[in-house]
């Protein structure tokens, strides 16, 4: 049976909310006061990721007291995790035990769950709350946590760009298939526009893309994600993952098939099929 444990970050975040709201804090007090007591954000690890961190923070504080009730208010659903992991293991062909660690915590109200190692043995799959509960964002990073399983995924920040285009392009799709019925900006999009503007410039990304297929440097990981990427698009791998896996879908290609390519083959396996997808 799976292991799931739950680890809600929530109350942590009010502590530290209700620290920084007193009218002598000032903005370098209150980020002193969140690295204290609260310290948890959706960014990439190093000094990058701590001056998002503070940005997200400097943007979010304005709007969290007007989702304060909700946030306060709000509770674990760990039926719905087994649901779905459930149904995510059958997709992609693995039936063993998965131990995993749900940490839910409030991010910046920019919708970026998120998977990273926990422990020796456990993931952590990672779900912000502000926004409410999104089963599409659930199927989404669990279809991370059974990927880990069946390609012997390292979960590590650090990994090639194949890799990522990949895992997202079957994260995003899984989500599709399991929560169907919505617009495809849903399962992918972090901001209104980026989509269609992606679709415009499809030819140039995919191809511009492919010589990056086997860089692994946490820079080049954060160019193709939250960076800008070649053509000037944030999330690029995202975008390619999408279009890859819709397109070996239409060549009869399985979710598990795809998800049995081990990490280390996945950079040749894209190599061999991303040119289809110009022709």
């Amino acid at each position: 049976m799976d292991q799931i444990e739950i680890l809600n970050l929530v109350p942590k975040f009010l502590s530290f909310f209700h620290l920084a709201k007193k009218p002598d804090i000032d903005e370098e007090g209150r980020w002193a006061l969140w690295k204290e007591h609260y310290n948890f954000a959706a960014v990439p690890p190093g000094e990058d990721g701590k001056k998002m961190a503070r940005n997200l923070l400097d943007t979010a504080w304005n709007h969290y007291a007007d989702h304060l009730t909700f946030i306060e208010k709000w509770e674990p659903n760990e039926a719905v995790v087994r649901e779905y992991l459930t149904r995510v293991k059958a997709l992609l062909g693995y039936d063993h035990p998965i131990d995993l660690v749900v940490v839910y915590f409030v991010g910046g109200f920019e919708n970026n769950p998120f998977v990273a190692p926990y422990d020796q043995n456990r993931m952590a799959l990672c779900l912000p709350i502000e926004n409410g509960d999104s089963n599409i964002h659930l199927a989404h990073e669990l279809t991370h946590i059974v990927h880990s399983q069946t390609a012997n995924l390292k979960g590590e920040w650090e990994r090639t760009i194949g890799s990522t285009i990949l895992q997202e392009g079957l994260a995003t799709q899984v989500s599709k298939c399991l929560v169907p019925g919505h617009p495809d900006e849903l399962y992918l999009e972090h901001k209104k526009g980026w989509l269609q503007s992606c679709k415009e410039n499809r030819a140039n990304i995919i191809s511009q893309i492919c010589p990056f297929l086997d860089h692994d440097s946490s820079e080049a990981v954060t160019r193709f994600t939250f960076g800008n990427g070649t053509t000037n698009h944030e999330r690029e791998a995202y975008y390619v993952g999408w279009e890859l896996v819709h397109f070996l879908l239409n060549e009869g290609v399985t979710f598990k098939e795809m998800a049995s390519v081990k990490e280390k083959d996945i950079p040749d396996y894209l190599r061999d099929v991303l040119p289809n997808l110009l022709k």
